[in-house]
């Protein structure tokens, strides 16, 4: 049996034909449900482990110390608090700088992170940590020591340089090892006041220019650990600095586990799942041995249904979700519709219905294949066993369309820099969110999120 989700584990519950063997409900063969709890929920444990924290100290990060005029500082106003909001989540918090090298910082000293002097040097230039920003450094200490949470303070203002070869590598190899271990990366982009120079930012012919006129910006909060303190640390934002309408965030989940569950574990299958089918004749629901959903009715010749399974039900809130569903299916018939004269004859087609997912969740076109009669066709007067289970095959990359207009491309830079923005964006932000996405993608194991069956007469 195929492994599903790295670090879950899996009930395997065999469904025998005497469990089943009753008046109501006849299984035509031994059946197994797999019950998969995903890695985001076995990891969301709310230990408290060691927080450690890492302020980008390369030089554009003064401008969002100064005050500009008429405008909302959050990037001051959130640091601020940032103390806080660590020791919620964590037993013991550790700060540091991170520019070309990582540098400890004592606890007594972290106002100084909202002061313009800690992103200068009075010394020779090779010898300074405003110079670089090497995002990688904090992204391999966390590798080493998963059980800690992580946040990174940044302008993820990132040259294609640092996004391309063994450069790339140091960020991708160290985020694929921290996805694997079950743990996840939140991003809270923030658009906040700024009042300085954004350097180095590329030009066509070589090199770079600076510049020195944007009154806002957007700075960003990773936050690398278990999705519930990720969660809390989001929450904890959102309570305290982003309450008026025109404040300006986003938030992506990256994550090799965007399902939220296994739909069977908590019986979320119900009735409901598909719309007005407690109307048809001789209806019954009932979960066999707790586990196992099973919908019995009679139905004419036409047979139009739906099973649909809400977002809310089935994906990590603020993840990418799911771009792909597929369906593993299996139908039995018989001319008998009594247990104790049944005979099941299981069906060579194994494309039944169909499935599609949209911003609402995901939905089973049941039968919509049988409108195809050279694939399957379905005869009067025959009772019918339909098991199906569905499985998330292919995370989404909703993230990249929520931040692409905060983003700029190199070759777009040197135009964008010239049309005197006010508000200045992030160069490569795309390309970034693209290859967390990727990562997520290489990550991922195909998931099983539900299994039902369908009992039913097909009525002469």
């Amino acid at each position: 049996m195929k492994k599903f989700i790295a670090n879950s584990f899996i009930i395997l519950i065999l469904i025998s034909f005497t469990n089943l063997q009753s008046k109501e409900f006849c299984s035509p063969d031994e059946l197994s449900v797999n019950i998969t709890e995903t890695s985001s929920a076995k990891n969301s444990n709310g230990e408290k482990g060691n927080v450690f924290v890492y302020f980008d100290q390369s030089l554009s990060m003064k401008g969002y110390v100064n005050d500009q005029p008429g405008l909302k500082n959050v990037y001051v106003n959130v640091i601020d608090d940032l103390q806080q909001i660590a020791e919620n989540v964590g037993s013991s918090t550790y700060y540091h700088a991170f520019g070309k090298d990582i540098i400890p910082i004592k606890g007594s000293k972290i106002a100084k992170v909202i002061k313009p002097s800690f992103y200068e040097c009075k010394g020779a230039a090779s010898e300074c940590n405003n110079q670089e920003s090497k995002i990688e450094l904090p992204f391999k200490i966390a590798k080493a020591n998963p059980d800690g949470t992580y946040i990174i303070v940044t302008d993820l203002f990132l040259s294609d340089k640092q996004l391309v070869g063994g450069t790339l590598k140091q960020l991708t190899k160290p985020l694929k090892s921290i996805l694997k271990k079950g743990k996840s990366i939140g991003i809270i982009g923030v658009m906040s006041s700024f009042n300085g120079t954004v350097y180095d930012i590329p030009i066509k012919d070589g090199g770079s220019m600076n510049y020195t006129d944007a009154k806002m910006r957007p700075y960003y909060i990773i936050v690398i650990g278990d999705q519930k303190h990720i969660n809390r640390i989001k929450s904890n934002l959102e309570e305290q600095h982003f309450t008026d309408p025109e404040d300006e965030y986003k938030f992506a989940l990256i994550t090799s586990s965007p399902i939220l569950q296994n739909l069977n574990k908590n019986q979320i299958i119900s009735e409901k799942n598909i719309p007005k089918i407690d109307k048809a004749e001789g209806f019954k629901f009932k979960y066999v041995d707790d586990v196992l959903p099973i919908y019995q009715f009679n139905t004419g010749k036409k047979f139009n249904k739906k099973f649909r399974i809400k977002k809310d039900d089935l994906i990590v809130k603020g993840s990418s979700g799911v771009s792909e569903y597929t369906l593993k299916e299996s139908l039995w018939s018989s001319p008998e519709v009594k247990c104790k004269k049944i005979d099941w004859r299981k069906s060579k087609f194994d494309s039944i219905s169909t499935v599609t997912s949209n911003e609402d969740g995901l939905t089973l076109n049941l039968f919509k294949n049988i409108s195809d009669r050279k694939k399957l066709k379905l005869f009067l007067g025959m009772r019918y066993f339909y098991f199906v289970d569905v499985y998330a095959e292919k995370p989404g990359t909703a993230s990249e369309k929520d931040f692409a207009e905060w983003s700029v491309r190199s070759s777009d830079a040197e135009g964008f820099t010239q049309s005197n923005p006010v508000k200045f964006k992030t160069l490569n932000l795309t390309k970034i969110i693209k290859i967390l996405n990727a990562v997520s993608n290489d990550t991922f194991e195909k998931t099983l999120v539900a299994t039902f069956v369908m009992d039913f007469n097909l009525l002469k």
